[in-house]
């Protein structure tokens, strides 16, 4: 099949976040079998990656990005107007070639992106948009209450009217899928989880010894500022009350100065920004935190951190895509202080915190390998292209 992908991140190994690993690993393993052409955001330090994804397409077409450093809403116009572009671009380069399949990966990328009549369009929804919308809207008070509620109504008709234009669409789980079928039932809806890759399972048992926290993701997104916050305002503070030598560690891409300030003021917190390889912070940690006050699609840094061997604590919000069994596969704790007690638990109790791991580490093995995910792509591939002449316009 001669197939294009339409990302607003560029896909190459060493990409520091989960949905562009995603769909990297993806192009790698489709382009043994497939002709695949890519169009994507490109920005100013990853010009020295596109020799590697050159060599798993058959050609690129690319689209200068420069993201702003603040995160207010005034810088969000730029990224608003890249999709757009983006959008633009796809529907010229669809128009001036052949393609058996179009895949958009985000669903702000099909905001402009046109239906197809005979080419079936697939959205890969890494995160179903409506949904934090909607937390924010219900964690909200007064004026900004008002405006949030607003913001979640906006957001669910941008989001139907952009989930309408595709003949499937790819949820990373169970509850996003429902969201969408809400926002119309008459959606084709299909669950293709995030895979954890073989080489990315520990293989071997670890001997945690040190009190070790951890936590990981792109620091410059909204929602893990706020759960690293959360967590060192609301949380830290209990477990220090018992365990006082406890270290925190950051890790993650771009991390602003409100989360680089903690470290500066406090000696037991640790913010390493970007690192090539997250492995070694793994086996160093004890307990990987996640305390996610929002949440969407599937928390890939908690597979991470089962698949290494490393009992997690979360929110619900941070199962809720996952589907571990709580204090079996993983704890999951919404109250600081119930939070605390959970993380203080596995630091003290051993015993327990070798069988949650081992146990959450086989969850996550038998059911996001990389060779699944695989099949159910190549599945919704060949039936929506056999079944093309159904489509409606």
């Amino acid at each position: 099949m001669k197939i294009l992908i339409v990302t607003p991140f560029l896909p190459y190994s060493r990409v520091y976040h989960a949905g562009g690993k995603f769909i990297y690993e993806i192009i790698k393993v489709l382009s043994q079998k497939h002709d695949i052409y890519l169009l994507s955001r490109i920005e100013p330090d990853q010009f020295v990656f596109i020799n590697e994804i050159k060599q798993l397409c058959k050609g690129i077409e690319l689209l200068f990005f420069k993201t702003p450093k603040s995160s207010s809403y005034i810088s969000s116009i730029p990224i608003i107007i890249s999709y757009l572009r983006l959008g633009l671009k796809a529907n010229r380069f669809i128009k001036k070639n052949v393609f058996d399949l179009v895949q958009v990966e985000y669903v702000e990328t099909g905001l402009l992106i046109e239906k197809k009549k005979n080419i079936p369009m697939i959205l890969d929804a890494h995160d179903v948009i409506t949904k934090p919308a909607y937390r924010r809207f219900l964690k909200s008070k007064g004026l900004k209450r008002c405006f949030n509620y607003l913001r979640w109504k906006l957001t669910m008709e941008v989001e139907r009217f952009i989930a309408r234009k595709f003949h499937r669409i790819f949820t990373k789980s169970k509850q996003d899928r429902n969201i969408l079928l809400q926002l119309d039932n008459t959606l084709e809806v299909s669950i293709v989880p995030h895979p954890i890759l073989e080489n990315h399972i520990l293989n071997q048992d670890i001997v945690r010894k040190s009190n070790v926290l951890l936590f990981a993701g792109a620091m410059h997104r909204d929602v893990n500022i706020e759960a690293v916050l959360y967590f060192y305002n609301k949380i830290l503070p209990l477990v220090r009350q018992r365990i006082p030598e406890v270290k925190f560690y950051i890790v993650g891409h771009k991390p602003p100065n409100k989360v680089r300030e903690i470290a500066r003021r406090d000696p037991r917190v640790i913010v390493t920004g970007f690192v090539d390889d997250l492995r070694p912070y793994y086996l160093k940690a004890t307990v990987f935190v996640s305390p996610l006050l929002i949440g969407g699609g599937i928390i890939v840094k908690n597979l991470d951190a089962m698949a290494m061997g490393l009992p997690v604590v979360t929110t619900s919000f941070g199962n809720e895509g996952i589907g571990a069994i709580p204090d079996k596969h993983i704890l999951v704790a919404d109250d600081p202080r119930e939070f605390a007690e959970k993380v203080i638990f596995l630091l003290k109790e051993k015993h327990r915190r070798e069988e949650i791991a081992k146990s959450g580490k086989e969850f996550v093995k038998n059911r996001f390998s990389l060779n699944s995910v695989i099949d159910r792509i190549e599945r919704s591939y060949s039936e929506l292209v056999i079944n093309k002449n159904l489509f409606k316009e």
